[in-house]
């Protein structure tokens, strides 16, 4: 009996030996093992403290690797959160990156998705292209379906993301770096300067199935951000939304029925603030003529601070957006003399950071 007890506990001494040494071994052979930051990522094991890693985006976004190791542990910190007027009523929340990160993004912008393979279709937040390509292909339709995709920006998470860049060429680490810099609480942000175009490069395949589906029915399909419309001399949408929606569904992505609008022939036609109802060129609404006027009265007669306390806006680039707007009027109808007097009033309120 003391024999067999011996033998037993002989055996559990020798496993025990045996396990520890196991650990050992695959410690050495995986020294990621036990790194509190290490991660799993999909099918890949990517540490997103990786000294290499980090090293390699420091140098390529020209800061130093510990400037880039401590916004990487500290995303969330890097936004300032503002809000700004709905055309529709309410208020959409903006997070602007800080001073630090902005850099960072703007390289990323720059050195890596300029280039990258947006679809002819999708027409916002390109260079050299801009709402008045979006509108204009619509021109002399009778008929137009505007869809509108919800949430876009936040329905993009940081695993799409991640797939952005590594189809863009970037090895799994270095992509989960840049993923990291352009996500906030794992999605898109509202705000940052990278995430239009990481937007444009993730819907480069739903814009080529749309395409498709529109010249499968004789339609004309373009995209801008999160509003998709389509026009034709003839629309059925309870045949072509559900086929809509199930593109869209793929990757993720919901539509905002509400926003829905079929709109025939002999109405009037409002296509990302451009009226195409004329049939033979674009021209700017009359509302928003009206709203642009009233807003530039305020801004002259009452002061710029005043007049967004009114309204409710929090929103720095306030004054910006303004001029923004009258720009694309005066591109509209270059001729326009309270236009060209308005922006010149206007600018003249600019401080030299707004400028």
């Amino acid at each position: 009996m003391v024999i067999i007890i011996f033998v037993i506990l002989l055996a559990a001494l020798l496993v025990i030996i045996f396990i520890q040494s196991s650990e050992r071994n695959s410690s050495y052979s995986n020294p990621k093992k036990y790194d509190p930051y290490h991660i799993m990522h999909g099918s890949y094991e990517v540490d997103i403290f990786d000294e290499e890693a980090v090293a390699w985006c420091a140098n390529f976004l020209n800061v130093t690797p510990k400037e880039l190791e401590t916004i990487l542990r500290n995303v969330r910190r890097q936004y300032t959160q503002f809000r700004i007027m709905k055309r529709s009523g309410g208020f959409r929340t903006i997070s602007a990156p800080k001073p630090g990160l902005l850099a960072i993004q703007r390289n990323i912008y720059y050195r890596t998705l300029l280039a990258a393979n947006v679809h002819p279709a999708s027409t916002g937040f390109r260079r050299r292209v801009s709402i008045v390509d979006n509108a204009n292909p619509h021109l002399g339709k009778k008929e137009i379906l505007k869809v509108d995709i919800k949430d876009f920006f936040g329905s993009i998470d940081e695993d799409y993301v991640m797939k952005v860049f590594m189809n863009i060429g970037y090895p799994p680490n270095i992509a989960e770096i840049f993923a990291e810099l352009c996500c906030l609480r794992m999605s898109l942000p509202q705000g940052a300067p990278t995430s239009p175009a990481i937007s444009n490069v993730f819907a480069y395949e739903m814009d080529q199935k749309l395409t498709a589906l529109a010249l499968q029915y004789g339609l004309t399909y373009t995209r801008y951000a999160d509003d998709l419309t389509f026009s034709g001399d003839a629309i059925e949408p309870e045949i072509i939304i559900p086929k809509i929606e199930e593109i869209v569904y793929e990757p993720g992505l919901e539509l905002n029925k509400k926003k829905t609008r079929h709109i025939k022939e002999g109405r009037r036609k409002i296509i990302t603030g451009i009226s195409v109802s004329s049939g033979r060129k674009l021209t700017v609404p009359k509302a928003k003529k009206r709203e642009l006027r009233k807003n530039v009265h305020y801004i002259l007669s009452k002061g710029l601070e005043s007049h967004k306390q009114h309204i409710g806006s929090t929103d720095p680039a306030y004054l910006k957006r303004i001029l923004g707007y009258l720009s694309f009027w005066l591109s509209v109808e270059p001729d326009n003399k309270f236009v060209q007097e308005s922006i010149a009033a206007l600018r003249k309120l600019e401080t030299p950071a707004q400028a």
